[in-house]
């Protein structure tokens, strides 16, 4: 297409270093090990909650609105934002509700998963743009005039629809989406496309949110899991410059190594820490709980009192959340109520008991949870995924 700009060639212009194939092993890794992990339906939906909404805050974050989770909590809790301040509100619940609108179309509704064509492309605009007025330039309408976007020259106006058209058919092509399609290809696919959409620009506005909302789509179309919808928008947000850097040197070199690179390490980052890594956390307090409630029920059997019993539990469950404390500090926790009227012998007498029994620990005069053991199994894990790749 004449006058069209040279790094918009519609080629393989990255290469799957060592690095990258690593990374996309360990994402895959990641996914499995988060899919085959029981959680409740209760706090799944705790999860996606947070997920939807971090990724909504992150996306539009990137694109300067400046929401907090506090006053998302108040729009949720039906207290508008003033006047001044409402199509901030509006953008936020945009790519809130898009974000559950098109994992529900694809994990719910029973439908085939959408191609990615120019009309899917507009209808993911029109989520985008709805309620936001003329500043869009028309909801799922392509731009109808050129426009500057800080140092970068998007292509002419006239040349958007057909390089829609065309990425649409290059990354059926290229990405295999007539079969045979596996996970990188996808997660490759996906990435990719984000990047060529802040190329292209085929919009007057809300392209970067554009791009993001169908970069989530096809992952989540590849198999990832819902609950971690907003960890690429959250890498995207947390590390803002290097976004943009990576992005600006993909249009001065074509070259997209870089920044597939780039957005690999922040997934696989957030598939470990801020998802699997939660998913264990609350695994393990409920294995805790389970072994400080066998551990203690020996003690029934050998003849302890009831009374000493549920008390030394709700110790050992108190210690097991927070920093380690000093003697003086415990009785300022959950367990003080537990503790009235008793002497500070029968809480060290207490501590003993749960020492012995290995479910407290105490170094340098504090005191904690002892949870070495179950930690161990997490870090197993871990260690395993990140030695195959």
């Amino acid at each position: 297409m004449k006058n069209t700009p040279a790094h918009i060639s519609f080629r393989t212009s990255w290469t799957i270093t060592e690095p990258i194939a690593n990374l996309l092993g360990q994402c895959y890794a990641f996914i499995r090990a988060i899919t085959h992990t029981p959680i409740s339906p209760d706090d799944r939906e705790k999860l996606l909650r947070v997920s939807l909404r971090k990724g909504a805050l992150a996306t539009t974050a990137i694109e300067g609105n400046t929401l907090t989770e506090d006053d998302l909590d108040s729009i949720e809790a039906g207290h508008d934002l003033p006047p001044s301040r409402r199509y901030l509100q509006q953008e936020v619940l945009n790519i809130r509700d898009a974000l559950d609108v098109l994992r529900r179309d694809l994990l719910e509704g029973g439908r085939r998963p959408d191609m990615i064509t120019p009309a899917f492309i507009r209808r993911l605009h029109r989520m985008v743009a709805k309620g936001l007025g003329e500043r869009y330039g028309g909801s799922g309408c392509f731009r109808r005039r050129n426009v500057t976007v800080g140092a970068y020259r998007p292509p002419p106006f006239e040349q958007v629809e057909g390089l829609v058209e065309e990425l649409c058919a290059w990354l059926r092509r290229e990405f295999h989406y007539s079969g045979g399609q596996n996970f990188d290809d996808t997660v490759i696919g996906a990435v990719v496309s984000h990047v060529y959409m802040v190329w292209i620009h085929p919009f007057l506005d809300g392209n970067g949110r554009t791009a993001r909302l169908m970069e989530f789509y096809m992952l989540l179309r590849a198999g990832v899991p819902d609950i971690a919808s907003h960890i690429l928008s959250n890498h995207y947000n947390n590390t803002r410059d290097a976004y943009y850097r990576h992005l600006q040197k993909t249009v001065e070199t074509g070259d997209l190594t870089d920044f597939l690179r780039y957005a690999l390490e922040g997934f696989r980052d957030g598939l470990e820490q801020d998802v699997l890594g939660t998913i264990q956390d609350g695994l393990m307090d409920g294995t805790w709980e389970g072994r400080v409630y066998e551990t203690t029920e020996k003690l029934l059997k050998e003849g302890t009192s009831k009374k000493v019993v549920d008390r030394v539990r709700i110790l050992a469950t108190a210690l097991s959340s927070g920093p380690p404390l000093p003697f003086k500090d415990i009785l300022n926790t959950a367990v003080g109520a537990a503790y009235g009227g008793l002497t500070p012998a029968t809480l060290r007498n207490d501590l003993k008991l749960l020492i012995r029994l290995n479910l407290v620990a105490e170094e340098d005069g504090r005191y904690r949870g002892n949870k070495e053991s179950l930690n161990s199994l997490t870090a197993s894990v871990l260690t395993e995924i990140k030695g195959h790749y």
